[in-house]
């Protein structure tokens, strides 16, 4: 109940990071090469989720990195606006925070959510990115990413995508959704392996980012395995976002990523997505019976829910629930002041029961 917070590492992705633990990795660069094309399927597998080209797919450790890439990477001019929003994670206000000569604009909180008026008033002409999270990390409350954008291409400003508590289970088309950059963690509702995660930059956007670029980040860098006077340094950049995987990277660690992500895209996102709706809509509906709040009231439409339903209750306060519920057996975090709940695909009828049965119990 709590993948908002750590994802159960999925099976398939376990048995082939132990298989390669075992098989592999003793035998150092002899049997390495048996497990370097986990990252291509890994980044075609990304690509399908997203729609997207898999050129615009790099590999990153987390969130916090994809996002301090455009951050570093925009060359900022003094007097540049970004647009951040009131109560968002910090990890999608500090890398904008930082910037020399650079002003927030933020967007307020308004009923645990945001509106869309308000994003627009926060625009103004030295605006150059908007900065938003596709789910509120402590509420659930998930964005109109599509007016968001179009609002701020209007203004002429660019956008960048905390998606981390969206990826996995919510469906999103980068094509049909323009976004410029995107970030997302892959520990939470992907299910990967932690310190593995996505960026996402949009191939035209590629050349007005300073990117960090490591050895391998440039074209033909493994030429100088090939044989001799092959050793240049007058390379250039990879065309694609991967120019930023610059070094060796978790190689183990990818192995499990390839195999969640080949998971999901086998039951389909759209399965996936009925599949938590029916479940949240059931954890609403019984919390609500309990005497909860809600943070988000209401029933929320298909472009409105999300795998969060946070909630609270005036007979306890928020740790104190949680570890009631811990002490039952049910995993949840309290974010902000909210007990956060957040079932996935595979959470079971019978575990949503318990734990309803648990709150109103520990509530009474």
């Amino acid at each position: 109940m709590d993948y908002a917070g750590l994802g159960r590492l999925r099976e398939p992705a376990r048995v082939a990071m132990a298989a390669a633990l075992n098989d592999v990795f003793p035998f150092g660069s002899a049997e390495i090469g048996r497990v370097f094309p986990a990252r291509r399927r890994a980044r075609a597998l990304a690509a399908g989720l997203l729609d997207c080209r898999e050129d615009e797919i790099a590999f990153v450790p987390n969130t916090s990195t994809g996002l301090q890439l455009v951050a570093d990477g925009i060359d900022w001019r003094p007097g540049d606006e970004v647009v951040v929003f009131e109560g968002d994670f910090p990890a999608n206000v500090h890398p904008w925070r930082r910037l020399d000569g650079v002003r927030l604009r933020w967007v307020p909180l308004r009923g645990n959510g945001y509106r869309l008026d308000d994003v627009a008033a926060a625009l103004g002409p030295r605006t150059r990115l908007v900065a938003v999270s596709h789910v509120h990390f402590a509420t659930g409350f998930r964005v109109d990413l599509d007016a968001v954008v179009a609002l701020a291409h209007a203004a002429g400003a660019l956008v960048c995508v905390d998606a981390v508590q969206s990826l996995g289970v919510v469906p999103l088309s980068l094509r049909a959704t323009p976004v410029d950059f995107l970030a997302a963690g892959a520990h939470k509702w992907l299910c990967g392996p932690t310190g593995t995660g996505i960026f996402f930059c949009r191939g035209e956007r590629l050349d007005e980012l300073r990117l960090p670029c490591g050895w391998v980040g440039y074209e033909g860098a493994n030429d100088l395995f090939d044989g001799p006077g092959l050793l240049r340094y007058d390379l250039r950049p990879r065309p694609s976002a991967a120019r930023v995987e610059g070094g060796m990277y978790d190689v183990l660690a990818m192995v499990g990523l390839a195999e969640t992500l080949a998971e999901l895209a086998g039951i389909g996102l759209g399965a996936v997505a009925a599949r938590v709706r029916g479940l949240t809509a059931r954890l609403r509906a019984g919390l609500l019976e309990a005497g909860c709040e809600l943070a988000t009231p209401g029933e929320p439409s298909a472009d409105e829910w999300s795998g969060i339903v946070a909630f609270r209750h005036p007979a306890r306060t928020g740790g104190d629930l949680v570890a009631a519920l811990l002490a039952d057996g049910h995993h949840v975090s309290h974010p902000d002041g909210w007990v956060r709940a957040a079932p996935h695909h595979w959470t079971g009828d019978a575990e949503i029961g318990r734990f309803l049965t648990a709150v109103t119990r520990r509530v009474s």
